[in-house]
């Protein structure tokens, strides 16, 4: 029952135009590549991607953005290695953090998700989808009550689309529920559902009858 994973687009959309390197080839390179992910062609999106790193091992979105197009292709850890490149280049990038930490929590490695979207809050004045993420890593980790303090600030703060506010309610409900509050965990999954949640129906009749 792991209901749907949320994505923050700008976390996974490579942008033409972005990429900072003073060789020309380089760019080029990363310009094609950032092309044929508009087109869905991510195979041919990681060789250019790669062979701009051949050009400038030190080219930041490249390796980014090679790491976005692993994501794509569920090559979680492939993008991790790629993340993790990017991060020895410059540690203090907020948005390679999250990233790393959306692959991480596909390979359930919760804990370093965990540490992954905490450090890319610091980055983004709406750090609501992470706390979302994060409160997820922490159920798995069955860390019920910092799950459920995620999902609180979710519920509170959510001002985008309703299906990420009706997903907290679904989570916070199964962490209440697994605390023994059984009444106000199925309130949680009564909301979710009546929103539309998937899988809000199925966790009722297995919780709550």
């Amino acid at each position: 029952m792991k209901g749907i994973l949320f994505i923050v687009a700008v976390l996974l959309i490579p942008f033409a135009g972005y990429g900072q390197t003073k060789d020309k080839k380089a760019r080029e390179y990363y310009d094609n590549g950032c092309d044929k992910v508009s087109k869905k062609d991510f195979n041919g999106a990681i060789d250019d991607f790669t062979k701009a790193i051949k050009r400038d091992p030190d080219f930041i979105q490249a390796y980014e953005n090679r790491g976005v197009t692993k994501f794509y292709l569920k090559d979680f850890r492939g993008a991790i290695d790629d993340y993790n490149k990017a991060l020895e280049i410059n540690p203090n990038d907020y948005n390679t953090h999250g990233r790393r930490g959306w692959a991480e929590f596909n390979v359930h490695e919760y804990k370093k998700a965990i540490a992954d979207f905490t450090k890319a809050m610091g980055g983004t004045k709406n750090d609501t989808p992470y706390h979302n993420i994060r409160g997820q890593a922490k159920y798995y980790l069955r860390d019920y009550k910092g799950a459920i303090a995620d999902f609180n600030y979710v519920i509170r703060s959510w001002t985008g689309e309703k299906v990420q506010k009706s997903g907290a309610f679904y989570w916070r409900g199964l962490a209440k529920i697994n605390l023994g509050e059984k009444d106000n965990g199925c309130l949680d999954l009564s909301k979710a559902a009546a929103s539309g949640y998937p899988d809000a129906d199925q966790a009722i009749q297995k919780y709550c009858k």
